[in-house]
């Protein structure tokens, strides 16, 4: 067996999907930096989501003739990019360049009647992370790596919902913010078991962003504008494959993502709040750190092929349900195949399950999931595609 055959199998698919836990999406895998000599490689996901459910306010709606009470499908469809280029410029040198997208949500959810129970939920956070790695390999087993993460972090939200006797309709923008982070982490591997080990951290990323927020339309201003901190969290990613007997390989992955000290509360909402008894709660937040992992094994057919079987499983971030928060983690199952076109240039492809769990309906810590709960939850899975095409030179 050789360890080079088998690398890119692991990190086909991404840990994390937007509205699985948090704004996770990617699972910020580095193990192009262990692929053998020069290496380049690009991935293509599309993730077909299915979560609906049942609206609130089913009996105020009801009075105007309504009697479809669906929320409709309250995440849209996915597709995003990963890339990596690795090179081997001195035996006991490596370096790499990967771009991911690892923080994002789209949720879009409008329920419309000519009444003040019209509900509203238009959320999306997007990021772009570029991130430049070196490594030094003192012997053929041990790998030392460090580097700096580029990233940039935008997003939209709107919330629409009838609250007691008013109805509370809330925006706010966030300009696009470009700021440094850094990860390390230490790899060992036997390349002749196909045995690979490796813990990477990253560290926490502050992005400083001048937010607009408006209600009902108009802009609000009510304390002194400055700017909003949105800080994306830390992480620790655990991978580990190793052979077994009969061209057999097993692989497993952990990931750790702090998202409890992750929190958004614009200034002018927080001032707004300030006015409202009892009411500091802030804008987003989540309620305990993710936990995910995956556990697969593979065989290898003939020098051309390589199959596939893994699981999946997703904690979630511990958020109350809400329009916002439809899905709180996963447990799924997968299935892929890698195709050598020659020793140097081959393909990975692969089709995943997912059923996401449903969130607790507890006492809800921030405005919006205390605003925008629905009723039931009816439908909650996605079918997952990709597509990766990687290179040695």
């Amino acid at each position: 067996m050789k360890f080079h055959i088998f690398v890119g199998l692991l990190c086909v698919l991404p840990l994390g999907y937007a509205s699985a836990a948090a704004l996770e999406r990617s699972g910020q895998s580095v193990h192009a930096l262990f692929e053998k000599g020069n290496y380049a490689e690009v991935a293509l996901l599309h993730v077909d989501t299915n979560i609906s459910g049942q609206v609130q306010h089913q009996q105020n709606i009801a009075e105007l003739g309504v009697q479809d009470f669906s929320t409709g499908n309250l995440v849209n469809n996915q597709h995003f990019i990963q890339a990596a280029l690795k090179l081997q410029p001195h035996p006991q040198i490596s370096v790499a360049l990967l771009f991911d997208q690892p923080f994002f949500t789209d949720v879009d959810y409008q329920f419309k009647t000519t009444h003040p129970s019209s509900e509203i939920a238009d959320v999306e956070f997007d990021s772009n992370n570029m991130t430049a790695l070196v490594g030094y390999q003192p012997n053929a087993n041990w790998n030392l790596f460090t580097g700096v993460s580029y990233q940039s972090f935008s997003g939209n939200l709107r919330i629409g919902t009838h609250v007691e006797n008013y109805y509370f309709d809330y925006d706010v923008h966030f300009p696009k913010d470009h700021a440094w982070g850094w990860l390390a982490g230490i790899s060992y591997q036997l390349s002749e078991y196909a045995f690979n080990t490796a813990i990477t951290y990253r560290s926490k990323i502050k992005h400083h962003t001048n937010a607009s927020e408006s209600f009902w339309g108009f802009p609000l201003e009510i304390a002194p504008q400055h700017t909003t901190t949105i800080q994306t969290p830390e992480s620790i990613n655990l991978d580990f494959q190793t052979g077994l007997p009969a061209q057999n390989f097993l692989y497993a992955s952990l990931r750790w993502v702090n998202w409890q000290d992750f929190e958004i509360q614009p200034i002018q909402y927080a001032a707004m709040l300030q006015q409202v008894p009892n009411m500091n709660l802030n804008l987003i937040d989540y309620q305990k750190n993710q936990w995910s992992t995956r556990l697969g094994v593979a065989h290898q057919w003939s020098s051309k092929w390589i199959t596939a079987v893994e699981g999946l499983w997703d904690s979630g971030a511990g958020n109350p349900a809400s329009s916002l928060n439809p899905v709180d983690g996963y447990v799924g199952v997968g299935t892929g195949a890698v195709y050598h076109f020659n020793p140097k240039t081959f393909m990975i492809a692969g089709l995943h399950y997912l059923y996401f769990t449903k969130p607790e309906k507890t006492q809800p810590q921030s405005l919006i999931t205390q605003i925008s709960s629905f009723s039931s939850l009816e439908q909650r899975d996605a079918w997952v595609y990709h597509l990766k095409l990687a290179h040695r030179f």
